[in-house]
């Protein structure tokens, strides 16, 4: 009989299995990533354009905050026509606040970084393992206007993961919806989700809780710019809608006006927040959050490319290992502008968009997984 250290010596001596070798298109991808992203912040912010938000929007509003001034511009400050002026709840403009005093080009460095490790952190925490899966993130073209512009896309995708990967207890949607929902509006649809997917603790801690600290930041400044906040957005609106990528926008592009615009906004934003409730009913999650997330941009009245990273969120749940499809938005870079959208570059973000949805929607190829 084989004795405890001959076993033992006749395990070791097996050979171990070496690990699988990168392809050479996984190495290629990384290198690409690796290498673009680089020189994409190092050009960007040589330019002085790296954190465009934070050094146009959001640092002048802390500085104003300090000062003891309303962070918020003059409905008919040509900032607005700029997209440069701050019109966010006044918390991010608070919260912010201490970083007015320091270099430009330093925050912009710092908060850069932040976005690059928010974006890591939502694909881990949707348990995406796969190397090629984060090189193909990080060359989409909406997670680098999110980089470029360092606003709050890159972080309400992190939410939209701290909500699904914590979907069972009360305490991380709550956290993550109410910070984000009161940060700004567009995430509201997925307080719908919560709440049709019987979640409603969670969905009462997320309102209560986003009231509690907008209310906390605007007693902060002492109520500056609450009397006209809302005028504020609806300028923004008149200004920005119909030169976005948002359906009003695509609606004006085809010569259709504004208020069919709306109109369409209203029924194909309210026909997914009806199939997020119906498919929460039949018990299908994944199905209904996606929908939310479809009714997240299909509602918004002004959509940017950086809006569409919340599809990495969705993406990630239903495809944590890398397909074809994980490449889709990266062929968006045929599309950029440097202001407003334009011509046929107006109907590519939604084309990518309703396909990958198309996609995921038919074939939600995770749940063997999950």
């Amino acid at each position: 009989m084989q004795s405890a250290a001959d076993a033992s010596a006749s395990w070791s001596e097996k050979p171990r299995p070496t690990p699988a070798r990168p392809s050479l298109f996984t190495v290629a991808l990384v290198f690409v990533a690796v290498l673009w992203t680089s020189a994409f912040i190092i050009f960007s912010l040589g330019a002085g354009l790296l954190a465009w938000d934070v050094r146009f929007a959001y640092l002048p509003a802390a500085e104003a905050v300090l000062h003891g001034d309303s962070p918020y511009p003059a409905l008919d400050d040509p900032i607005l026509e700029d997209q440069k002026g701050y019109v966010y709840p006044p918390q991010l403009a608070v919260a912010l606040a201490p970083l007015a005093p320091l270099p430009v080009d330093l925050v912009a460095l710092v908060v850069t970084a932040a976005m690059l490790a928010m974006l890591w952190l939502t694909l881990r925490l949707l348990d995406v393992r796969d190397v090629r899966c984060y090189a193909a993130a990080v060359l989409w073209m909406p997670v680098a206007s999110g980089l470029l512009l360092a606003n709050v896309s890159i972080p309400l995708a992190l939410a939209l993961a701290v909500t699904w990967r914590y979907r069972e207890s009360v305490r991380g949607p709550a956290l993550a919806l109410g910070l984000a929902v009161a940060a700004k509006f567009l995430l509201w649809p997925l307080l719908v989700w919560t709440a049709a997917t019987k979640r409603i603790r969670a969905t009462v801690a997320a309102i209560l809780l986003g009231l509690s600290v907008t209310l906390v930041a605007w007693a902060a400044i002492g109520f500056k710019g609450l009397g006209g906040y809302l005028d504020l957005l609806r300028r923004l609106s008149d200004i920005q809608s119909e030169n976005s990528y948002s359906i009003v926008g695509i609606a004006s592009t085809l010569g259709l006006g504004g208020v069919v615009g709306n109109v369409l906004t209203v029924l194909v934003g309210g026909a997914a927040l009806v199939a997020c409730v119906v498919l929460a009913r039949r018990g299908d999650e994944f199905r209904s959050f996606t929908c939310a997330v479809a009714a997240t941009l299909a509602l918004s009245p002004i959509v940017w490319l950086h809006y569409l990273v919340l599809l990495l969120v969705p993406l990630a749940i239903s495809r944590p290992r890398f397909s074809l499809i994980w490449l889709l938005p990266i062929l968006l870079w045929t599309s950029p502008r440097p202001g407003y959208a334009e011509g046929v570059q107006t109907f590519l973000p939604a084309i990518a968009a309703i396909v990958m949805l198309a996609v995921l929607l038919a074939r939600p190829a995770r749940l063997e997984t999950a």
